[in-house]
């Protein structure tokens, strides 16, 4: 017996590392690009090569083939998901403060009180530390030790210049919170990107400056219709591709340089957006007025220590986000989380699929990846789309499918009580309404 220990111990050093427990992430390296539809990544299914370096990111990580947000807009979105808290926790402040209130803590504060150094770098009008012209009061900075916002507006290359010196950085654990806007209107990406999407020279100004607004102006504020052509629409969709195209090579720049700091194998990176952008497929423009899932539907992609690359069909939320994060780091907080940890759909221990919840403005929504249902509170009005047979949401099937339509009406009217006040609708819908007014009232939204 003595002499078959070596022999045993040699086995047991063989033995498959999926075995073996995956090392914890040191560092969080979070990356959200504001108005990044998910069905223009090659990754999620887009005919163009808009994505290739995202793309390649997303076959080493864990892919989430059906993640949606909690709200078509930054505010309440990005408070959701930076907090694991539903987006009706965001309306109502005093002062219509759009930022996340003292009251409640931000993944930012949890990750500070366990050690970590704390950074963001923000190009985004709304999520700041300090008062924008879209955010008066900031709100966002609590819990980072470094909030730079100095690249308001500007591109990519901005925000992986400031991004790369703080990745260089050692001592503590880092989180890094990334914002950027390049997606987001106008369309414009800088005039040394070379396109391959949106080519030729259109009459009208606005189209060619990429600016969507005189549409807005015309179904939202009664102004005349600004004379555009199905090919004037066509041009600024492939505007907003030429900003993806333009983000994702800047994209395989910071992994390079989060490669070189030595920051990608020991990081849970976090590729994720806020929100989509509509082009009429629903009558809206832009974003901020729905919840299809033109507006909702993100990208959604965890690389993990450890874990390798796969691919999720499972509906998961952005306000997931924060338990998962916490989970694989194997910390606690005693802050209440209204999401729940991925890792056990990552790791394929999952019973049951999860139910998506958004909210926007009078709209609320609720899917289980095959079936959502919008309800209007202010209207009364109610749909149900069959999103396998009918992803572009164009044809309701309430009539024919009741059994899914009772199922997810009972769920909403459950999540609207729990989440809003039960009874509390007539409040609800005010404090849904200042917001939104809010947002007009400061022209972010038309």
């Amino acid at each position: 017996m003595p002499r078959r220990l070596p022999l045993i111990l040699l086995l047991a050093a063989l033995l498959p590392s999926c075995h073996r427990e995956a090392p914890r992430p040191r560092n969080v390296i979070f990356i959200l690009v504001d108005t990044l539809r998910a069905d223009r990544l090659g990754a999620y299914g887009y005919g163009r090569a808009t994505s290739p370096n995202v793309d390649a990111f997303a076959r080493e990580a864990v892919r989430f083939a059906d993640a949606r947000s909690q709200s078509s807009c930054t505010f309440p979105s990005a408070n959701s998901m930076l907090t694991s808290r539903w987006p009706s926790a965001f309306l109502g402040q005093r002062f219509r403060e759009l930022g996340i209130p003292g009251s409640i803590l931000s993944l930012a504060e949890i990750l500070q009180r366990h050690g970590f150094h704390t950074v963001a770098v923000s190009a985004s009008p709304v999520v700041r530390r300090t008062p924008s012209r879209f955010n008066p009061a900031g709100g966002f900075g609590r819990g980072f030790d470094v909030f730079q916002e100095d690249c308001l507006w500007k591109s990519a290359e901005c925000v992986n210049r400031q991004a790369a010196e703080h990745l260089k950085s050692g001592g503590r654990p880092l989180f890094l919170y990334l914002h950027y806007m390049d997606p987001h209107g106008p369309y414009r990406p800088p005039k040394t990107w070379r396109r391959k999407f949106a080519r030729g020279r259109r009459p009208l100004r606005w189209v060619r400056a990429g600016d969507p607004n005189p549409i807005g102006d015309w179904i939202y504020k009664g102004k005349e219709i600004p004379g555009f052509t199905p090919d004037d629409l066509r041009f600024l969709k492939d505007l907003y591709d030429e900003e993806i195209a333009f983000f994702d090579d800047r994209f395989g720049g910071l992994l390079a340089a989060m490669r070189a700091a030595g920051r990608l194998d020991d990081s849970l990176v976090v590729f994720v957006s806020d929100h989509g952008e509509e082009f009429l497929e629903h009558g809206d423009i832009k974003h901020c007025r729905n919840l299809f899932d033109s507006s909702i539907k993100v990208p959604l992609l965890l690389r993990i220590p450890g874990v390798e690359g796969k691919t999720v069909s499972r509906p998961v939320q952005n306000l997931d986000l924060v338990p998962t994060i916490l989970d694989y780091l194997g910390l606690e907080t005693q802050a209440p989380l209204a999401g729940k940890s991925l890792r056990p759909v990552i790791e394929e221990r999952a019973k049951t699929d999860e139910l998506q919840f958004g909210m926007q403005g009078t709209y609320r929504s609720a899917s289980d990846g095959r079936f959502k249902l919008i309800q209007d509170l202010g209207s009364g009005a109610v749909s149900l789309f069959d999103l396998a047979a009918d992803p572009g949401e164009t044809k309701d099937v309430l009539r024919r499918e009741r059994r899914a339509y009772a199922r997810l009406r009972d769920a909403l009217t459950s999540w609207i009580g729990r989440s809003e006040g039960k009874g509390m609708e007539t409040e609800s819908l005010r404090k849904a309404r200042e917001a939104e007014e809010r947002l007009r009232s400061l022209g972010y939204i038309e």
